[in-house]
C-alpha cells in the first residue's frame, strides 16, 4: 500500500512537472469567444512567475507581472499581480501543441486562446508598466 502511494505521488509529480513545462514559455493571444480585440502576450515561466503586455485599442502596450500557481491534478491556473491582486479570474487550462486555451471557472462561456510565439523585443522594449492608477483594465 505504501509503494502504490509513492508511485502514485511521483506520477502526479510527473504529471505537474510536465504541465508546467508545457505551459512554460511565451504565448500570444490569438481569438476568444468574447469578443475582445486587445493585443496580449504573457509569459509564463517554470519558476511560477509571469510577464503580460496588454494594448488596448491604439494605446501603448501596457506591461504587468506577478506570481501564478498551477494546480496539476485539476489543469487549473490562478495568479496575483506584483501589488498582490489577483487575477480577475481562475482559469481551467488546456494546452495542446502550440496551443493554449484558457476557460474561466467563474464566468461561463469566458474563454480564451493563446499561440506559443516569443513575445517580440520591440513590445517588451517599448512597454509602459501598468500600475492601478492607469485605468486599464487588467486581462488575466
Amino acid at each position: 500500500m505504501i509503494a502504490a502511494t509513492l508511485i502514485a505521488a511521483v506520477s502526479c509529480e510527473k504529471e505537474g512537472a510536465r504541465m508546467m513545462e508545457d505551459l512554460s514559455g511565451d504565448w500570444h493571444y490569438t481569438a476568444t469567444e468574447n469578443g475582445v480585440t486587445e493585443d496580449i502576450w504573457v509569459s509564463f515561466d517554470r519558476s511560477g512567475t509571469f510577464e503580460m503586455y496588454q494594448k488596448i485599442g491604439e494605446g501603448p502596450y501596457w506591461q504587468s507581472e506577478g506570481e501564478f500557481t498551477l494546480d496539476a491534478d485539476a489543469m487549473v491556473l490562478s495568479g496575483v499581480y506584483s501589488d498582490r491582486t489577483p487575477w480577475k479570474y481562475t482559469y481551467k487550462v488546456s494546452v495542446g501543441g502550440s496551443s493554449l486555451t484558457m476557460t474561466a471557472v467563474e464566468q461561463e462561456g469566458y474563454s480564451v486562446t493563446y499561440t506559443r510565439e516569443a513575445i517580440p523585443a520591440q513590445v517588451r522594449q517599448m512597454s509602459l508598466p501598468l500600475t492601478k492608477s492607469e485605468g486599464v483594465e487588467l486581462f488575466l
